[in-house]
């Protein structure tokens, strides 16, 4: 299949505009990130999942495709980007089971991220005709891509604007603790470790 050239483009340009920010205001998560996927694990999850999303095979190819050797980074707004063979375990023990139980039968959508890539319950996945994104929010209760209005790409290029000073969205806020980035709800005062400060104002 022939895909906009743009959704990768876009999607690699959205990544550097992140992993730029980070590295001059969250060193420490700059220096955690993980390597690009090896080849191998890239055809594995092919093999598996079919046609992969242009989205994806951008990120994997860059510092998001393997397992970093820190903690969770959780970078994209409280989400890490999924290693090939965890997009997989998804696909396979959260994906499939619901899209069965609701009787919808196969679709071609390839999860993306997650809070926690290895045990995922909060998870997105791309669509892959088409580079819509939807969301697994919990226990199978999610939004479809046709019904989220905003494609990956858009997405992170969210979360690149964001960093960068653009408008806020949603309820998580980013800032920096000890060089490291995180997302928290100001409103859960008890979570929020002491040495935090956001990016804009509360």
């Amino acid at each position: 299949m022939d895909y906009d050239p743009s959704r990768a483009e876009r999607t690699t340009a959205a990544w550097g505009r992140i992993e730029e920010w980070l590295g001059v205001h969250a060193p420490q998560s700059h220096a955690t990130l993980p390597g690009p996927a090896e080849p191998s694990e890239v055809a594995a999850a092919e093999d598996a999942l079919g046609e992969l999303p242009p989205e994806l095979l951008a990120l994997w190819s860059r510092h998001v495709g393997g397992r970093g050797s820190g903690p969770r980074l959780r970078i994209l707004r409280g989400y890490d980007v999924f290693p090939p063979m965890d997009a997989v375990r998804c696909r396979d023990q959260a994906l499939s089971a619901i899209l069965e139980a609701e009787e919808m039968g196969p679709r071609p959508w390839v999860p993306a991220c997650a809070m926690s890539t290895a045990e995922p319950r909060l998870w997105n996945f791309i669509d892959v005709p088409t580079g819509q994104l939807g969301w697994n929010v919990h226990a199978g209760e999610f939004t479809e891509p046709e019904e989220s209005g905003e494609t990956f790409a858009e997405w992170i290029e969210g979360v690149a604007d964001e960093l960068h000073g653009g408008a806020g969205r949603g309820i998580l806020v980013p800032g920096v603790a000890d060089g490291w980035l995180s997302w928290h709800d100001i409103r859960v005062r008890d979570r929020i470790p002491s040495s935090w400060r956001p990016l804009r104002p509360e």
